[in-house]
């Protein structure tokens, strides 16, 4: 359900206004209502573009982390600015300081690599050369331009071919003709110089990463802190930008909402100060927050509202309307009571071993859906591809038998029938979300469509297969074609009757090629649970039939990796499709028929 909010007219001296908002801050209570646009404020830009990089910055610090060594993550959060700004100097320094030690290693890698290929040079005997007048001179070409003629002619001595040049060196050609070839500065260090540079630099940066390691492993929920304490200033700068001016500057007039059950408490609590408080009366035109108030089971199903839409302040909140049909079919598209099991097993065991309330949320719901799944798999007759006794007569490996009460025939119709069971209860949810925005009398032709649907259906249905139950059915017609006509003459009631029957006329026409379609998606629920119980199977047979004849313990292996593989994929194929599809199902079939609206802006105190 929405949670009642109240609204509130703060009046405040200028100079108490600071003050004011760290009461409010203090209170924690209090969505405040914006009048400015703040992205166009410099500073509050400034806060975002601060807070993205503090964000980057703490995913790359927490893929460091050793799931072995890391201890639990608790979030610190900084004093002030000073300690905020020291941690992050001090993770971007350690960052800074391995990066320049990455290229300090690679660069001296590269030397050192470079200098192997002469071998190993004695610098004090080439300085003698030089002070004696025979000086070394280095040279590189490649190997078809050189020429053995330089040996004699320029003193050349060849060092080694390597990657298509030739490394070779020329002794006492000191202000004499060079050869052609390009030549390079001579070595200015000794090759266990370069070694133990490249050693110094590898455990420097050992050191740096050794460090940035123990902080993703133990400190990184000070960076988590981090990122509360510049949302917290954001709102309160936000919060500072948003009241008006009026009176010459001289008061502040902002506007917020608060839950009516924290309202008593909240007016009490800003009694004493010197301000002006008034309750406002909520208009249609007021964008009011949404806070939802569910019980443990809605909640859990709460992130699938949120990641549509958040409804209105006018509207109803159908999280708790449509769990058990979203509950229902990711069972069905599932399809197998063994995948449903290990779904609800993992979900228990992440649960017990998190300790954040958003993760152990979404487990909850995977154990609801798990759990259905499981009971609904076994009804189906297939458990990890196996198709269970009760459910067919052929052995593990054979099919579900033709009578079998959830065959394939029965699951078809199964499906539709829950297509049109949805369709007709989100036209009773849009009725009364109706009665409670305009009144009843708006909302007589929805009722009157979800009942038309509801009796014509039953009687259609009670005369193809009890045609005894005239009198029955007879009656359906009879309200069936009663609530036809208000849904003809009475759509509008502000309009005349020929308003009100060409608007009837064209509801019909939508309303009878959108049910047509809406069904018919209802009919993938039968699909996709049947494809997963199939390969199941296909999977469990074709690692018999492999492994049948192949030598003992051979054949145990290679079933055990064709199982593994090939169920892995299953699952990963079933959970994808029985999560979109009724998702799909829900945003677009149920939240049509409801009417849904949505818009709403979550409710975000200031805290």
């Amino acid at each position: 359900m929405i949670e009642k909010m109240n609204k509130y007219l703060f009046v405040v001296y200028h100079k108490e206004y600071e003050d004011f908002l760290i009461k409010l801050k203090e209170l924690g209570v209090v969505h405040i209502k914006e009048t400015k646009d703040k992205r166009k404020i410099d500073s509050l830009e400034a806060k975002l573009v601060e807070r993205k990089e503090i964000g980057i910055l703490y995913r790359k610090i927490k893929a460091r982390r050793d799931k072995e060594k890391a201890t639990k993550e608790v979030v610190i959060r900084p004093c002030d600015r000073d300690h905020l700004q020291q941690i992050v100097n001090e993770v971007t320094g350690l960052m800074a300081q391995e990066e320049e030690l990455k290229n300090q290693v690679s660069s001296a890698q590269r030397e050192l690599d470079y200098w192997k290929i002469w071998g190993k040079i004695d610098l004090s005997n080439l300085q003698k050369l030089q002070e004696s007048g025979h000086p070394i001179h280095f040279f590189i070409t490649p190997i078809s331009r050189y020429s053995e003629e330089w040996e004699a002619k320029y003193n050349a001595v060849p060092i080694c071919n390597f990657r298509g040049q030739c490394y070779f060196i020329t002794i006492g050609l000191n202000g004499k003709e060079l050869p052609e070839a390009e030549e390079i500065k001579a070595p200015t260090k000794s090759i266990e110089h370069l070694e133990e540079q490249v050693e110094t630099f590898q455990k420097a940066l050992s050191k740096v990463q050794s460090e940035l390691e123990s902080f993703a492993n133990h400190r990184i929920g000070e960076l988590k802190g981090i990122l509360e304490f510049i949302d917290k200033e954001y709102a309160f700068s936000n919060a500072l930008i948003q009241a008006t001016d009026e009176a010459g500057n001289s008061v502040k007039v902002l506007e917020g909402w608060v839950p009516s059950l924290e309202s008593v408490t909240f007016e009490e609590e800003l009694q004493s100060l010197p301000i002006y408080l008034e309750k406002l009366v909520i208009t249609e035109e007021d964008d009011v927050p949404i806070k939802l108030k569910n019980n443990a089971y809605s909640r859990l199903f709460e992130p699938i509202t949120k990641m549509y839409s958040m409804p209105n302040y006018g509207e109803i909140d159908i999280t708790g309307l449509f769990a058990p049909f979203f509950m229902l079919f990711f069972a069905l598209c599932f399809g197998d009571g063994g995948y449903g099991l290990l779904v609800f097993i993992l979900a228990t065991v992440v649960k017990l071993r998190s300790s954040q309330q958003s993760t152990r949320d979404t487990c909850g719901m995977l154990q609801w859906l798990g759990g259905t799944a499981t009971i609904v798999g076994g009804l189906m007759g297939t458990v990890f591809g196996m198709v269970m006794p009760w459910a067919g007569d052929d052995g593990v490996l054979g099919s579900v038998r033709d009578n079998y009460f959830l065959n394939q025939d029965n699951l078809m119709t199964l499906s539709i029938v829950l297509g049109f069971i949805q369709i007709i209860f989100g036209k009773f949810v849009a009725g009364v979300k109706r009665t409670r925005q305009k009144g009843i009398k708006y909302a007589l032709s929805t009722f009157a469509w979800g009942a038309f649907i509801l009796t014509a259906i039953l009687g259609i249905v009670l005369q193809m297969k009890l045609p005894s139950l005239q009198e029955v059915y007879y009656t359906l017609f009879g309200i069936a074609g009663l609530c036809l006509l208000i849904a003809l003459f009475y759509n509008s009631p502000d309009k005349n009757i020929f308003i009100n029957f060409g608007k009837g006329l064209w509801d019909t026409y939508g309303t009878a090629t959108g049910l047509l379609g809406d069904v018919l998606s209802y009919i993938r629920l039968f699909a996709i649970g049947l494809t997963g119980g199939i390969l199941g199977g296909v999977f469990n047979s074709l690692a018999y039939q492999i492994s049948e004849g192949l030598p003992w313990g051979v054949n145990f292996l290679v079933m055990a990796i064709i199982l593994l593989l090939g169920h892995s994929l299953n699952i990963a194929l079933c959970m994808i499709s029985s999560l979109v599809h009724p998702l799909r199902l829900t945003f677009v079939e149920f939240y049509k028929n409801a009417e849904f609206e949505g818009g709403g802006k979550q409710y975000k105190p200031l805290d």
